[in-house]
């Protein structure tokens, strides 16, 4: 009886980690989509493009970088440069 006792937590922690996984992986892809929309816009708003660098830098990883997202990052700094020389 012990034995089927540590199966069954054997295997809930196993769908616990898969499910937060899949969690994280499809909240990354909600903010690259997003980064990638406001790349799109002609002119993006300054307030939407700075949550969007904050999302990215918090989900881009902090030991493993994620080099798409570090692209990202720089791609929408030089948008973000663009839209507060715009307003000056």
């Amino acid at each position: 009886m012990d034995y089927v006792v540590f199966v069954l937590i054997i295997l809930a922690l196993a769908a616990a980690f898969y499910f937060l996984h899949r969690a994280d992986v499809k909240t990354k892809n909600k903010y690259k989509k997003e980064a990638y929309r406001l790349l799109d816009m002609a002119t993006a708003p300054r307030n939407e493009l700075l949550k969007s660098i904050k999302m990215l830098r918090l989900y881009g990883g902090r030991w493993k970088k994620d080099k798409e997202f570090a692209q990202l990052i720089n791609r929408l700094l030089d948008k973000l440069e663009q839209v507060e020389s715009v307003k000056s």
